[in-house]
């Protein structure tokens, strides 16, 4: 089996062949995108064997989903198709500043129309990991019910699970229920990972010591927060009840697109913990590929392999770490 599980929802993407916005593209080439998909993409071409469990329409975009993670040798083996709900697509622009505009069309997507009956055929034979972000149960009563049964199930195997907030206000109803069901799931994980503008949104905190602390007072026991394009900093809880910090600077690169940085960092991350990395090169790694993340358009295209990754940091400057 699988050393990584991971649930969510995966998507078409037809990016612009053009920096324009939206409405004046005319062409546009076809890709894939989805923050869990990324992920799986991530630690697949970093030599870990990943798991990817969805629903996705009977639909040419589902089969064109299906067909890619193949070529990635992704398990699909836990993605059911269905005929009475469409796979969900998106549409992303070019922009100079690197932050694109994405639109999404995914109400009543098949992924959205997943429930905990799914849970009945997955095996976690030999997983060490269940990697679940905040989208997943947004996109419906059904899922949210599903990610919580999903956690436990996990826990009763012995699997370490993570959470990426991966923040998507536009699929909550407000966002009072964003943050509080956000919450309520990330503190049933044992390692999350905010950005910093999402863990002070997440819990009323400022500094990035004070967000950590809100999660490890909730029982997490390990918090990392990605600091934008200046490093990462990382808290966690030992078992004799002490805590340790870690910081590391980020590389300097030329930022090309945003999009996709967070899921890049998480598979660095991810990969460091199966290989038992020390914390700083834990950090370290999902640093790197996170920045390599930025100096491409698609969302998971320019993913490292594990030659490429160390390359990267071997021969990558680094910028001035701020505390």
């Amino acid at each position: 089996m699988c050393e990584v599980m991971t649930i969510g929802e995966p998507m078409v993407m037809f990016l612009a062949d053009t920096k324009e916005p939206l409405a004046q593209v005319n062409h546009f080439t076809k890709m894939i995108a989805g923050a869990e998909l990324n992920v799986a993409i991530g630690l697949q071409r970093l030599g870990h064997s990943v798991s990817y469990a969805t629903q996705v329409g009977n639909d040419p975009l589902g089969e064109y989903i299906i067909n890619f993670l193949h070529k990635e040798s992704i398990d699909t083996s836990n993605i059911k198709k269905i005929n009475d709900a469409p796979t969900g697509f998106q549409l992303k622009n070019q922009t100079d500043d690197g932050n694109s505009e994405v639109i999404y069309f995914r109400k009543g997507s098949a992924a959205s129309k997943t429930s905990a009956k799914l849970l009945s055929s997955l095996k976690f034979n030999d997983t060490k990991i269940l990697h679940i972000t905040g989208i997943f149960p947004a996109l419906s009563p059904d899922t949210r019910q599903m990610i919580d049964k999903l956690i436990d199930l996990a826990h009763e195997h012995n699997i370490l699970v993570t959470f990426d907030h991966n923040s998507r206000p536009v699929l909550w109803k407000n966002q009072e229920e964003m943050i509080s069901t956000t919450n309520e799931i990330a503190c049933k994980c044992d390692i999350v990972m905010p950005g910093l503008s999402e863990g002070r949104l997440f819990t009323k905190k400022q500094t990035k010591e004070e967000i950590a602390d809100f999660y490890l007072n909730q029982g997490v026991s390990k918090v990392i927060i990605k600091l934008g394009d200046t490093g990462s900093y990382m808290k966690e809880r030992l078992s004799d009840g002490s805590y340790r910090e870690f910081t590391s600077p980020s590389f300097k690169v030329k930022v090309v697109d945003t999009v996709g940085a967070g899921d890049g960092f998480a598979s660095g991350i991810l990969s460091g913990l199966l290989e038992q990395l020390d914390n700083e090169k834990i950090l370290e790694r999902g640093n790197a590929i996170g920045a390599i993340q930025v100096t491409n358009l698609s969302d998971n295209a320019g993913l490292p392999t594990i030659s490429e990754l160390n390359n990267f940091i071997k021969n990558t400057p680094r910028k001035q770490m701020i505390s």
